[in-house]
């Protein structure tokens, strides 16, 4: 699902019929622009959240076309929060720093899982208004992390762990 993906734009040869629903919005060199239907942001605020702890589950969950990654965020383990399924889904303004420095200013009307699509790996780690948070899996392969309701300062590092390893050697070498 491009959804999941955050893939907003798709490019077809011309004449041919896109392969998802969306709206043309530009022809050059025989080839058009469509916008996908319904995509989806890089960062989302999603107060609607499932807990489903194994793989097969959350695919179970996430691959029906009537999945909707707007309305609901599937996460691997409990985020310390619960979560509230008639509440409407908060917004975000995501900017980088650099590749592995993300900040998030996010706004959520309820307890809520801020859905980042980026892949989830153990090196990324997250401050919610300065303080330590879990960067938990959400969707099988997203990354997230849950905010009460409110405004928030999300910031995502990401620290490879053998990289900083190859630097200690390096500088004990060195030295």
């Amino acid at each position: 699902d491009v959804r999941l993906l955050g893939i907003r734009y798709l490019i077809v040869p011309e004449g041919v019929p896109p392969p998802l629903a969306g709206e043309a919005l530009a022809t050059e060199a025989g080839y058009d622009l469509y916008e996908v239907q319904g995509w989806q942001p890089r960062v989302s605020v999603v107060p609607n959240f499932r807990t489903v702890p194994t793989v097969t589950g959350t695919l179970r969950t996430i691959l029906p076309p009537t999945f909707d990654p707007a309305r609901l965020a599937v996460v691997e383990s409990y985020p310390g929060a619960e979560p509230t399924p008639d509440a409407e889904p908060g917004e975000a303004t995501y900017r980088e720093d650099a590749p592995e420095d993300v900040r998030i200013d996010v706004r959520a009307t309820a307890p809520s899982i801020v859905v980042v699509r980026t892949t989830f790996d153990e090196g990324w780690e997250a401050m919610v208004d300065g303080e330590p948070a879990e960067v938990v899996p959400v969707d099988g392969f997203l990354q997230g992390v849950a905010v009460s309701a409110g405004e928030h300062d999300v910031r995502l590092t990401y620290r490879d762990a053998a990289v900083s390893a190859g630097v200690r050697a390096g500088l004990a070498a060195w030295t």
